[in-house]
């Protein structure tokens, strides 16, 4: 599976424990942005750019917890928190419509996940932790292409593409009762 040549991901590891317990992180990362890249509309419009970059922060329970209390006056720790690069008019600019991006550097944006809540609820679940990793990556990517779950039909939509992709890695639909 391929990315476009202009998409650059960049992983960030702020907790040992990704390390120590995941080694295929960065192949699962890659596998889930070609994916997206290859079945998702605006993942598609990645192929414009000549220069995008794509963060993806690997951390733990602690800094996530932080950014979740500092940017959305949450209190708690989550499973995954995006970042959009994009505003919304240059998602429907260059991501929603057939316009061409300009030739200059643009950031998508930045995903994190925390490894211990990842581990927990995958547990709880009694899902393997690649899977529900998988399912955070592809959540977050979708995120900073625009994609949001505060109203049911956005909501809708969301969850399709991800049982979607999830699929082609042959992951159960998460969402199934």
């Amino acid at each position: 599976m391929k990315i476009p040549i202009g998409l650059n991901i960049d992983i960030s590891i702020s907790s040992c424990h990704w390390q120590e317990h995941n080694k295929d992180y960065k192949d699962i990362i890659t596998s889930c942005c070609a994916l997206i890249c290859q079945n998702v509309t605006e993942g598609k419009a990645l192929n414009k750019f000549t220069q995008i970059e794509l963060g993806v922060v690997l951390c733990d329970d602690d800094i996530i917890h932080k950014l979740n209390n500092n940017y959305r006056k949450k209190d708690s720790a989550t499973n995954v928190l995006s970042f959009c690069g994009f505003d919304q008019d240059e998602i429907e600019t260059y991501l929603r419509s057939e316009s061409v991006a300009p030739s200059r550097p643009f950031s998508l944006g930045e995903s994190y996940i925390s490894f211990e809540t990842l581990n927990n609820e995958a547990k709880a679940a009694g899902i393997l932790f690649n899977e529900h990793f998988s399912h955070l990556v592809i959540h977050g990517i979708l995120h900073l292409l625009g994609y949001d779950h505060i109203q049911d039909n956005e909501t809708e939509i969301m969850e399709a593409l991800e049982v979607k992709i999830l699929a082609i890695l042959g992951i159960d639909d998460p969402y199934a009762a």
